[in-house]
């Protein structure tokens, strides 16, 4: 049994994240997936104007 994932990337740190079990946000009508709750976060937080991958300021992961 092969099952197809579908990976995009989180907005904020750039890392691959597989959309049936990332956590997400909507703005805009377009879904944005997440690698955690501190990228979500951040990207909350920004200005819907803010260039996705211009984020995030460090590791938001660790």
């Amino acid at each position: 049994m092969n099952e197809m994932t579908t990976m995009t990337k989180d907005p904020v740190c750039g890392m691959s994240v597989d959309k049936a079990t990332a956590i997400y946000t909507e703005r805009d009508g377009e879904t944005f997936y997440f690698c955690g709750e501190n990228c979500r976060k951040k990207f909350r937080s920004t200005p819907a104007d803010a260039k996705p991958n211009k984020l995030s300021g460090g590791n938001c992961c660790g």
